[in-house]
C-alpha cells in the first residue's frame, strides 16, 4: 500500500493555515453582526448610588424609553457606596460590548485632583457616550440680604471680615470649589461650611445660620419662586433658560466658575464606537421625547443628549479647570 502519511500531513497543513488566515475575517465579520445587531439582549444600566435619587430617576426613564426603541429589557443595577466608586468601577470592569454602562454625576472628571487613589482612571476607563443634562450652581442669599448682584455681596463681605460663610455639599465638591475660587479671586474671607446634601443647606440658609450657599439651578429655581431666595450669580458661559435674569459669573467678571454640573453616561474603555453612538443618539431621543423632556426640567435640569465626543470635550475641559481651582485652594479630602 502506499505511504499517504505526508499527504494527509500536508492537507492538514493548509486547513490550518486555511483557518488562521479566515479566522480574524470570521471575527471582524461578528463583530460588525453584533454591532448592527446591538441591542440584541438585555441592558444594565449601573447607578454608583441609592434608589430613589435624581440619577436612579434618570437611568429608570432613560431605560425605559430602550425597551421602548429597541425592545430588550432595561435592568438598572443600584451600586451605593465610597463616594460611587464602587458602581463606577464595576462599569470600568465589565465587557466592552455596550450591554453594561453607568450613569452618574459630573465629580468623577475632577476626584484625580482630590484623592491620592482612585479605583479607576476618568481618561483610559471609560469610553464617553453622553451627558444627560446640565445644572448649573448658583451663589444665593436670603432675600434679606443687602446686596443684589455679585459685586455688592463681595462689598459686604470685605466690611464684615470673618463673619460670613457659604454651605456647600461637602468636602471636595463643584460647591466647595466655586467657594474657594471666589475668596482666592475676590480676596475674600468666607468661611466653608460642608453639609451633606442640599435640604439642609437650606434650612440652615433660611434661618441665617449661615451667610450664603453654593445651590443647584434644580434645588434654588422654586425656592426663587417662592420668594425665599435671591440669586446673585450662577456658574456656567451662558444663562439658563429657566433663570434668565440671573447672570453668569463671567459677565459679572469673575472666571473658573465656567463649569456646571452635568449627568452623564459612561461605558467600558473600548466599547465599540457604533455602538457608544447608538447609545448617545437612543440617549438623545428619550432626553427630548415629549413625556420625559418636562420632567428634566421639572428636576432643574437642561436636558442636553449630547454626542460622545461633546461629553470628551467636556471631561477634558472642566478637568482641567477644577484641577487648577483644587490645586490653587489646596483642598483636599481624607480618605479614610
Amino acid at each position: 500500500m502506499p505511504d499517504t502519511s505526508k499527504g494527509v500531513k500536508r492537507r492538514h497543513a493548509l486547513s490550518l493555515m486555511a483557518t488562521a488566515i479566515s479566522t480574524p475575517f470570521a471575527t471582524t465579520q461578528s463583530w460588525a453582526q453584533n454591532e448592527a445587531n446591538f441591542p440584541s439582549r438585555p441592558i444594565k444600566i449601573i447607578v454608583p448610588f441609592t434608589p430613589g435619587g435624581t440619577s436612579d430617576i434618570f437611568a429608570r426613564s432613560i431605560g425605559q424609553k430602550f425597551t421602548e426603541y429597541w425592545g430588550q429589557p432595561v435592568v438598572v443595577d443600584n451600586r451605593p457606596g465610597a463616594a460611587g466608586w464602587i458602581g463606577i468601577t464595576a462599569v470600568a470592569k465589565s465587557p466592552p460590548d455596550g450591554y453594561t454602562i453607568g450613569l452618574t454625576i459630573s465629580s468623577i472628571i475632577y476626584a484625580k485632583s482630590l484623592y491620592a487613589k482612585l479605583p479607576f482612571d476618568i481618561v483610559n476607563d471609560f469610553e464617553p457616550v453622553s451627558i444627560i443634562s446640565r445644572s448649573a450652581i448658583a451663589l444665593t442669599v436670603p432675600p434679606q440680604f443687602p446686596a443684589n448682584n455679585l459685586q455688592e455681596f463681595i462689598q459686604y463681605v470685605r466690611k464684615n471680615p470673618g463673619k460670613c460663610s457659604y454651605g456647600s455639599f461637602g468636602q471636595g465638591t463643584s460647591a466647595h470649589i466655586f467657594g474657594e475660587t471666589l475668596n482666592m479671586s475676590a480676596k475674600l474671607d468666607l468661611v466653608h461650611v460642608a453639609f451633606r446634601g442640599a435640604a439642609p443647606i437650606v434650612t440652615d440658609l433660611l434661618g441665617g445660620q449661615i451667610t450664603a450657599a453654593f445651590l443647584d439651578t434644580g434645588t434654588v429655581r422654586p425656592l426663587l419662586l417662592a420668594g425665599k431666595v435671591k440669586l446673585l450669580a450662577i456658574s456656567g458661559t451662558q444663562r439658563v433658560a429657566a433663570l434668565p435674569s440671573v447672570p453668569t459669573f463671567l459677565e459679572q467678571g469673575y472666571k473658573g466658575f465656567e463649569p456646571v454640573g452635568f449627568f452623564q453616561v459612561l461605558a467600558p474603555a473600548n466599547t465599540p464606537k457604533e455602538i457608544t453612538r447608538k447609545l448617545s443618539a437612543g440617549i438623545a431621543k428619550a432626553l427630548h421625547s415629549e413625556d420625559l423632556k418636562p420632567r428634566m426640567v421639572e428636576f432643574g435640569q437642561e436636558p442636553v443628549g449630547s454626542t460622545p465626543e461633546e461629553l470628551a470635550a467636556g471631561i477634558r475641559i472642566d478637568g482641567e479647570i477644577f484641577d487648577r481651582a483644587i490645586k490653587a485652594a489646596n483642598i483636599k479630602v481624607d480618605q479614610n
